[in-house]
């Protein structure tokens, strides 16, 4: 299982925010720790890691595109402040945490579940980001945080799941954010092509080009 620890903790925050001592907050580490241990109950993982983000001044995307997300808010202070007790409560259970300057956490699981799943291991990804659904395949399953019964989890396994969820198949979806665009990433897209006219359009076509 392969965490991706700013999603997460982002949920923990806003679902928790008045939790703390007298001396600092604590929601989001008390709700990370909750998910932590419904994930571990879950799914029984031989193997585990997490994945942080870096700062958006110092990812390479930037430099290709410069408006990369930057109608993103900075994180609030009291959820700044956790970050280091979620670090302490990942090296309690012996979780390997992996931060890369220059690359989003998306990228860090992303490459670290196409290592695994060539060494034949199954590899289960817990997200808030339906982005990553473009490399799930045989060895790659995403689970979204939120997406399912309850709230809780929605394990996309098969290439049907993923048509369900977004409308294409997953080796489509850059095409697809191409064409839509992606408010949350400050990606424009291409004007009056919405997700119902994308869809027709790369299944007709097969890809963005």
């Amino acid at each position: 299982v392969l965490l991706d620890v700013s999603a997460i903790m982002y949920r923990a925050y806003f679902a928790n925010m008045n939790f703390r001592t007298k001396s600092e907050p604590t929601g989001a580490v008390y709700g990370f720790i909750n998910t932590l241990l419904s994930i571990i109950k879950e799914f029984n993982p031989d193997y585990m890691a997490a994945a942080f983000d870096v700062k958006r001044s110092s990812l390479k995307r930037t430099e290709i595109y410069s408006d990369y997300k930057s109608n993103r808010q900075s994180a609030p202070e009291d959820l700044i402040t956790q970050i280091p007790r979620i670090e302490e409560v990942l090296d309690a259970f012996n979780i390997n945490r992996y931060k890369i300057e220059g690359y989003e956490a998306d990228d860090v699981l992303g490459s670290l579940a196409k290592k695994l799943a060539k060494q034949d291991i199954e590899v289960i990804i817990v997200t808030g980001d339906k982005d990553l659904s473009q490399i799930l395949d045989s060895h790659v399953n995403i689970a979204l945080l939120g997406k399912g019964d309850g709230g809780g989890l929605k394990i996309l396994s098969t290439e049907e799941d993923v048509i369900e969820q977004l409308g294409v198949k997953p080796k489509m979806i850059p095409d697809l954010f191409g064409l839509i665009g992606d408010t949350s990433d400050g990606i424009p897209g291409v004007r009056k092509i919405p997700s119902k006219k994308a869809n027709p359009f790369l299944e007709k076509y097969g890809n963005l080009e």
